[in-house]
């Protein structure tokens, strides 16, 4: 099975080769688009049915010409804020394509997506209750196009990672249900006709396949519920997406294929394809995450005392990998080291190494006791697995300038053709960030 790893010495020699990795450019985001594209295909390929919307999860990573990449093959777009909403919709997916789901909408966020007509899942009573009043009472919203959904919780537990644990009884979101608070739950939909969907998502990351598709079910059975209940037939089933990949081999974990779950689904809940109702996923890691590598230069290699490990310093850390530095235990990249024309240096002898960002605080380490080929300054360091909540959670602390991000391709020749997706902010770009030159009184 091909891996994203295959060819990349080859890629990385082009891209120097280009001047993509230069005293002025010492670190870069690769993005694979070939394997990229074969990733959403699979997706495609395990869910085909016409009423299937897979809306990309942009959190996972917004970078416009990923995200123009998927809409290519036919994918909408899931924003977890109105902003990500209206990213999706100008790249030009279709309004009916975009998912809007937050925990915290306010009034502005609802209107502004009940006018451009995006799918909305809200979150809880209280701002179902701001919903009404806007379509009861603002003239502009009552002939919305916007379909209307609830998050609710299947409360089907926790995986390894407490982070993303949304399944739980302690989630902030949606509303959970359970003996004692699913009549509380129906009483809504009871309420409120224009409440025509129900959405889960258990978490992502950590949590076995079961987790999923016992949510599936679960959300099913609420589903008859509220069908037996209120008289109407619901017309949407989001069951959201999270399934896991891996961060410590070059392949992707055959038993979180998309394939599987499609199967593990037939097999549990056929009802979920029946042609019934609408079907959303909300896949984004899985998606996007081994077609990323994040390239840095070895600027320098410190070795002073006797017993300490050599460090190596490069030009990204927690900018880039903000849950990798404060959490190692949870998230550790694959970590590889090239020569500074992108050569393979596996035959080099091995040393342990510290790896450190360029941030101005001591924690400020992408991996500790990595074990690489012996390094020189100059040669290329290669993060591995950052396609996804790498590129998208970037921190603009110490103003560190944020790497450009080339998409790349087989070209009709067999060579490698580089798109340029984000040019490298100049320090002006980057300071923009921090406010107004002119403070201005309001």
């Amino acid at each position: 099975m091909s891996t994203a790893d295959d060819g990349f010495n080859r890629v990385l020699s082009v891209a120097v080769e280009k001047g993509l990795v230069s005293d002025s450019q010492p670190s870069v985001d690769l993005f694979d688009l070939d394997y990229f594209r074969a990733r959403l295909r699979s997706a495609k390929a395990a869910f085909p049915e016409p009423f299937i919307l897979h809306a990309m999860a942009l959190k996972a990573n917004s970078i416009r010409g990923v995200v123009q990449t998927a809409k290519e093959e036919g994918f909408g777009g899931e924003g977890a804020s109105i902003a990500e909403a209206f990213h999706a919709l100008s790249m030009g997916i279709r309004p009916e394509d975009v998912v809007f789901d937050s925990p915290c909408k306010t009034k502005v966020d609802l209107k502004m997506a009940l006018k451009a007509g995006v799918y909305i899942n809200i979150d809880n009573e209280q701002e179902a209750a701001v919903l009404d009043e806007l379509l009861r009472t603002d003239s502009d919203r009552k002939g919305t196009a916007s379909k209307i959904g609830l998050r609710v919780n299947p409360v089907v537990g926790g995986g390894s990672i407490a982070l993303f644990n949304v399944g739980t009884a302690a989630s902030k979101f949606g509303l959970p249900i359970t003996d004692d608070t699913r009549d509380r739950v129906l009483d809504l939909y009871k309420k409120y006709s224009w409440l025509t969907g129900v959405h889960i998502h258990v978490g992502s990351q950590g949590l076995p396949l079961e987790l999923f598709v016992k949510a599936a079910r679960i959300c099913m059975d609420f589903v008859a519920e509220v069908e037996r209940v209120t008289g109407r037939q619901m017309e949407t089933v989001d069951i959201g997406g999270g399934l896991s990949t891996s961060y410590t081999e070059p392949g992707e974990p055959e038993q979180f294929s998309y394939a599987e779950y499609r199967a593990r689904l037939d097999e549990a809940v056929p009802e979920l394809f029946s042609g019934k109702y609408r079907i959303i996923t909300e896949f984004g890691r899985s998606l996007t995450l081994k077609a990323g590598k994040t390239v840095s230069r070895v600027e320098y290699i410190k070795q002073w005392v006797s017993g300490v490990k050599p460090i190596i310093l490069t030009h990204v850390g927690s900018n880039n990998f903000v849950r990798e530095v404060y959490r190692p235990d949870v998230y550790t990249h694959r970590v590889t080291l090239a020569g500074s024309n992108g050569e393979d240096k596996t035959g080099a002898d091995r040393v342990t190494y510290d790896i450190a960002g360029p941030l101005c605080f001591q924690g400020d380490y992408l991996r500790k006791d990595v074990e690489l080929p012996e390094a020189s300054n100059g040669d290329l360091l290669v993060i591995h697995e950052t396609g996804g909540y790498c590129m998208a959670l970037y921190s603009k602390f110490n103003s560190i300038l944020p790497s450009p991000v080339y998409g790349y391709q087989k070209n009709g020749d067999g060579g490698v053709e580089f798109i340029c997706f984000k040019e490298r902010e100049t320090c002006e770009d980057t300071l923009k960030f921090w406010g107004l030159k002119e403070p201005r009184v309001v």
